[in-house]
C-alpha cells in the first residue's frame, strides 16, 4: 500500500531536481552571457534546491520508503535573462503549491515531524519567489539592458 507522506515527499523530490537542472542551467548560460552576479545567484539557488533534495530523501529514507529519483518533469529554458526569470517564478509558485498540499498530507496522515520539516520549506520558497519577482519587477522598471548592465559586476 502507497504510503502518502512518502509519495509527497517523492513528489517534492522530483519538483526539486527540476528546480536543480533548470537553476544550473540557467546559471551558465548567464555566466556565457556575461552576467556573473546573476550567475552566481542562480548557482547559489540550484545548491539550495539540491540540499532540499538531500533533506527529502533522508526523510523517506527514515520512513522506510525508498526516494525516487527517477521521475523528472521537463524543465523551462529561457533564452534571455526575462525568460528565465518567468520560467523560475512559475516553477516556485508551483513548489509553494506543492510544498503545502504536502504539509496537509503529513497532517491527515498523523505525521507531525515531516509536516514541520516541511514548514519551514514553505516560507524559504517564498523568500526565493519573493527575489525572483523582484528581478522581473527591476527588468520591468529598469529595463532589461539597465537591469542587465548591474549583473554584469561593473
Amino acid at each position: 500500500m502507497a504510503d502518502p507522506v512518502v509519495d509527497a515527499l517523492n513528489g517534492l523530490i522530483g519538483t526539486e531536481m527540476r528546480a536543480v537542472n533548470q537553476y544550473f542551467v540557467h546559471a551558465k548560460c548567464a555566466e556565457s552571457w556575461g552576467y556573473p552576479k546573476l550567475a552566481a545567484r542562480f548557482r547559489e539557488i540550484s545548491i539550495e534546491e539540491m540540499n532540499d533534495i538531500e533533506v527529502y530523501m533522508d526523510r523517506v529514507l527514515l520512513l522506510g520508503g525508498l526516494p525516487n529519483l527517477q521521475r523528472l518533469d521537463a524543465f523551462q529554458i529561457g533564452e534571455n535573462v526575462p525568460e528565465q526569470l518567468d520560467a523560475a517564478i512559475a516553477l516556485e509558485e508551483g513548489a509553494i503549491v506543492q510544498l503545502k498540499e504536502a504539509v496537509v498530507i503529513c497532517e491527515d496522515a498523523g505525521d507531525v515531524g515531516t509536516a514541520e520539516l516541511l514548514r519551514p520549506k514553505v516560507a524559504e520558497e517564498e523568500t526565493q519567489l519573493d527575489w525572483l519577482r523582484t528581478q522581473r519587477s527591476l527588468v520591468d522598471q529598469l529595463g532589461e539592458a539597465l537591469y542587465l548592465a548591474g549583473q554584469t559586476g561593473a
